[in-house]
């Protein structure tokens, strides 16, 4: 009971630090939601108070699109009594669980996803763990509690939590997994059974826990810690290789039903610069910032709009393969970790050598970056942001060593702490020096940025040697006080500042969800900006926007030739390529298209571009004409059914109809319109009597009259680039046919049926009724085919009665089963293939460890926790 009292203090600190570094996000002051920034929905987004405000206590916005959005769609499926394996809402159907950075399996901490502030609950939740667990470790390693306490709170304030949250699942697990390996060298040492258990749940868990990239490293980690140990393990060396490879074959059947579909995926996924592109990379700007946060102002801030892209790119993109920043007080701290002599030295030796390694792939020193690449999956995976969070963790730890020495040996040398000071000075001049044009230029575009840098580097550079000098004084309280207060107060300051950045009033119109959800049925939606990409699923809403990786390949290569889709394109562009696509867009089902307010994406509108010299208007009336002809440059639509023409009605009177022809080479259209109505100074739309065709490279000629009623004014200019003179006139393509209408509108978005859409279920020849995602009742006259339009997924089941069919591909995507004649009801379910076997292997491990710690059998006699 003492024992544990005596942690209680620095347990409820853990808890409180992160707690205060978001609080204005907790009492409700300020709003840092992922889904105000990237749902789509938000109306009178207003964020504050800096002029350049930084990320809201997020940078990546997976956070939301990934975690937040398919995270809840997990939480919910458990909590309907449904495994998480796939996910009917976003492309055509994809694996859910399988694509891990869903935390689908992160029990219990998906549940918390559920909730309305879910994700910050949840990233709360693993700062505190992560930092309780570094607590764990270092007092294992004999350190102080004040130490272990300090480094502790330091790896829960960590950037990774700001710059990554989405990766941040394994955090509080790989700390533990090092106290793993520390339990089997001393039950090794001693010959007492078991010491492999936590390497098993840690193992485990960092796999559960999400992302994949960020376990790989710290498992890389654990690797070198583990080779330390063997080599100082002497005798015992071949027990202790014994007990850490049982725990991890362990750890690796546990993980088994999440491994093995995650597998199968992304075998068939494609995974973009994930494959070797990230082997060649390097952001030397990211080891800047990952020293100093602050150097070119807030953290993860815009690039200032005067500042021009050729000297601003390298440090403005660095932010996006920066995964997390030690802080110049951190180092300065963990250099006293190297520089002494104590009993733990080696180990610090061992950390600072990693953390140099992994700080020169990221500079991209070419052999840094070729033997890092020689370690296998390396070169798949984005290493320059991902190797941060072992490295921060490596760092940590020497933080807490050298605490530890400094409590226990009193007073550092004077010499000791100037060696560490000028390190520092010397490590911020190598990070910086080769970016000093750019910096320069960033400071002068952006007077804020360039004091903000001053006052926020200065100051931690201060409070860096501020510690140092009192690690020169006598560990008293008043000393360790005051340097925690500098440590920990500046790491709070820092996670904090993104709050700054978050929204103090905003509001989300959710009245095209409650629409969606009342009529889309088992149809599917296109988004050309609100609601999407990803979030639709968390409201169990299909939609075909897709914003992660991996992703199944044949959906990309489909995505790319039939639908024409370019996510990245200006919305213009994004309109016309659905415009020309849209009988595939109706072949895999998508009945609704949502557009911002004001967008017809289905009008293909050209205006003839006039430059702003002005030219006086013509006026029409009786036998005139006004007429000419446009170069065969102009840009207009192949094919045209509408012209619009740019006109003046003398406040209202003019009447009569308005003539024109248009003419490409030989064809011609005519078409009237009336002015009785017309409004005045806008552009009145004339129906052609049908379609012109215009080839290639031909020139338009074109003739207004007026032959009757009061005159009318052609508004008039000049075309672009000539001297010709030419009406204000807009040229319209023909609507698809059936034409998409208009059902919903409100200041987030509209929404427009698209017609002829095929349904999600079809069988020619039967009657198809009771419908649903995986159930549906045929009736049959003759066998038949049916058609289901979800992605055909190794993996997916049918069953018809109680007999299981084949489950065939029909086309690229989708699936298709054999009817028999009469009434059929037919199920569908999805369970990845092996998943028995990886059930079993599950279930086998957590029986072995389970009668392995109940019987002590495992090295000999006796009873040994895991």
């Amino acid at each position: 009971m003492k024992t544990a009292a005596r942690h209680a203090g620095p347990l409820a600190g853990l808890i409180a630090l992160p707690c205060l570094a978001n609080l204005l996000l907790i009492l409700g002051i300020m709003h840092a939601d992922p889904a105000l920034f990237y749902r789509g929905l938000t109306l009178g987004l207003h964020t504050g108070p800096f002029p350049a405000p930084g990320s809201p206590t997020w940078a990546d916005p997976t956070i939301g699109l990934i975690t937040q959005a398919q995270g809840m769609l997990s939480a919910k499926d458990w909590l309907a009594g449904i495994i998480p394996w796939w996910n009917p809402y976003t492309g055509v159907g994809m694996p859910l669980a399988a694509e891990m950075q869903t935390l689908s399996f992160f029990l219990p901490f998906v549940l918390l996803l559920r909730l309305a502030h879910g994700w910050l609950i949840l990233r709360l939740v693993l700062q505190s763990l992560s930092g309780a667990a570094l607590y764990a470790l270092l007092l294992d390693l004999g350190t102080t509690r004040f130490a272990a306490f300090v480094a502790g709170a330091l790896y829960g304030l960590s950037g990774i939590f700001f710059l990554v949250p989405h990766a941040a699942g394994p955090l509080p697990f790989m700390p533990l997994l090092l106290l793993g390996i520390e339990r089997a060298t001393r039950a090794a040492r001693t010959h007492t059974p078991q010491g492999w258990g936590l390497i098993a749940f840690a193992t485990a868990a960092m796999i559960y826990a999400g992302y994949p990239e960020t376990a790989y490293f710290g498992g890389l980690l654990a690797a070198a810690w583990t080779l330390r140990a063997l080599a100082l393990a002497g005798a015992d060396r071949s027990r202790l290789a014994g007990k850490i490879m049982f725990g991890l074959i362990l750890a690796l059947a546990l993980a088994a039903p999440l491994l093995i579909p995650f597998a199968d995926y992304v075998r068939i996924s494609y995974y973009g610069p994930h494959d070797g592109y990230f082997s060649l990379i390097a952001w030397p700007a990211s080891a800047m910032l990952s020293v100093l946060p602050f150097i070119v102002g807030p953290i993860a801030g815009p690039i200032p709009p005067a500042l021009a892209a050729t000297a601003s790119g390298p440090i403005d993109n660095a932010w996006w393969q920066t995964g997390t920043w030690f802080g110049i007080i951190a180092i300065a701290i963990a250099l006293i970790a190297i520089i002494p002599r104590h009993r733990e030295r080696g180990r610090a030796i061992m950390l600072g050598c990693i953390i140099a390694f992994g700080m020169l792939r990221i500079e991209g020193i070419d052999l840094a970056r070729k033997t890092f690449n020689l370690i296998p999956f390396v070169g798949t995976t984005d290493a320059i942001r991902f190797v941060t969070p072992a490295l921060d963790l490596a760092l940590l730890i020497m933080v807490g060593l050298a605490l530890d020495h400094w409590q226990r040996r009193g007073a550092l040398p004077r010499r000791t702490a100037a060696i560490a000071g000028a390190i520092c000075l010397g490590l911020i001049l190598i990070v910086t020096l080769p970016h000093r044009t750019q910096l320069l230029a960033w400071y002068h575009a952006s007077q804020f940025d360039h004091r903000f840098a001053l006052v926020a580097c200065g100051t931690e550079l201060a409070a860096a040697l501020a510690c140092l000098a009192i690690m020169t004084k006598r560990p008293g309280r008043p000393a360790t006080i005051m340097l925690a207060l500098l440590a920990l107060g500046d790491a709070t300051a820092t996670m904090a500042s993104g709050q700054a950045a978050a929204a103090w009033s905003s509001e989300q119109a959710t009245g095209g969800i409650r629409f969606l959800q009342a009529h889309q049925g088992l149809g599917r939606f296109f988004t050309l900006g609100p609601f999407g990409p990803d979030y639709p699923a968390a409201d169990r809403l299909a939609a075909i926007n897709t914003n992660q990786l991996p992703v199944a390949a044949a959906w990309i290569d489909f995505g790319n030739t039939a639908l024409g889709l370019q996510p990245a394109a200006p919305l213009a562009a994004q309109a016309a390529s659905l415009r020309s696509h849209l009988a595939a867009f109706r072949a895999i089902g998508v009945t609704a298209i949502l557009t911002p307010p004001g967008l017809d994406p289905f009008r293909d509108s050209t205006r003839l571009m006039l430059d702003a010299t002005s030219v006086p208007g013509a006026s029409l009336q009786g036998s005139a004409t006004i007429q000419g002809s446009l170069p065969a440059s102009t840009p207009v639509p192949q094919r045209i059914s509408t012209i619009g023409v740019q006109i003046g009605t003398y406040d209202g009177a003019s009447t009569g109809p308005l003539n024109v022809t248009l003419c490409a080479g030989s064809n011609c259209a005519t078409g009237e319109a009336s002015l009785d109505h017309a409004a005045d100074n806008a552009s009145l739309p004339i129906a052609l009597d049908h379609p012109l065709h215009i080839p290639p490279d031909t020139a338009l000629h074109y003739k207004f009259t007026h032959p009757s009623g009061n005159a009318v004014v052609l508004w008039m200019g000049r075309i672009a680039g000539t001297t010709i003179t030419a009406p204000h006139l807009r040229f319209d393509a023909p609507q698809p046919n059936p034409a998409p209408r208009l059902i919903y509108r409100d200041r987030a978005m509209w929404i427009y049926r698209l017609p002829g859409a095929a349904p999600f279920y079809t069988a020619p020849g039967c009657t198809i009724t009771n419908a649903s995602l995986n159930r549906v009742t045929t009736d049959c006259a003759a066998p038949a085919t049916l058609i289901r339009r979800e992605a055909w997924f190794g993996g997916w089941h049918a069953i018809i009665g109680h007999h299981p069919v084949i489950i065939a591909r029909h086309g690229p995507l989708f699936q298709a089963i054999a009817l028999p004649a009469g009434r059929s009801r037919i199920r569908f379910f999805y369970r990845p293939r092996h998943t028995r076997l990886a059930c079993l292997l599950a279930l086998a491990a957590l029986g072995l460890a389970l009668i392995l710690q109940t019987s002590g059998r495992l090295g000999g006699g006796g009873r040994a926790r895991l």
